[in-house]
């Protein structure tokens, strides 16, 4: 699948057929995500793959009971091992380097997910500590993303996006562009000697 049209058919999916995942998809899957960018290339992400259905239905009740986590085949957990980025970066790692970098290889959890015709949703709304208590995690990691996956039994719900034009600055905060005539006046790009930039804002 083409790339932006793989980002704009991504969706979550919160209701799964009761169908096995090929071993060869999750096996893509992880190591799609293990390619995520991270700050110092300290890759601090660590994979929980839950396939047993007690476990799923504890860490369903554990997401403010959001049972659908225990019906989807495999679910995986995405994890930050703070400590590892917290060794070059201090508390700048174990606070924000960790838990980006932890984001950037959940997305590339659903997108390849979607790209292999598989469901998935990204479900952060837990509870810590009972999370952690299940999976067995030592103090230094921490659970980011309970995502379950697998094929889907729905078609993901549509939402409207915030207009582009209203989420994009030029060089300040409040310069709003036009994104329309960027790309009808500007083919060749922008640079700091082309004034007809200004015509943009």
């Amino acid at each position: 699948m083409e790339f932006s049209e793989l980002i704009k058919k991504r969706g979550m999916v919160r209701r799964f057929k009761d169908r096995s995942i090929e071993h060869e998809h999750l096996i893509k899957i992880l190591s799609n995500a293990a390619r995520a960018p991270s700050a110092g290339h300290l890759q601090p992400w660590e994979f929980i793959v839950v396939t047993d259905h007690a476990i799923k239905q504890r860490l369903a009740e554990a997401a403010v009971k959001q049972m659908f986590i225990a019906e989807a085949p495999v679910v995986i957990v995405t994890c930050a091992d703070t400590d590892r980025s917290a060794s070059r970066y201090g508390e700048r790692g174990k606070r924000f380097y960790s838990i980006i970098d932890t984001a950037f290889v959940s997305l590339l959890i659903l997108l390849t997910a979607r790209d292999l015709s598989l469901g998935a949703c990204f479900v952060g709304a837990f509870d810590d500590s009972r999370v952690a208590e299940i999976l067995a995690l030592p103090k230094h990691v921490k659970p980011i993303g309970i995502i379950p996956i697998g094929y889907p039994a729905e078609r993901p719900a549509k939402y409207e996006r915030i207009d582009i034009n209203e989420l994009v600055h030029l060089n300040r905060y409040g310069a709003k562009v036009n994104i329309d005539r960027m790309i009808q006046q500007n083919s060749n790009g922008i640079n700091k000697d082309d004034r007809s930039y200004r015509s943009l804002l």
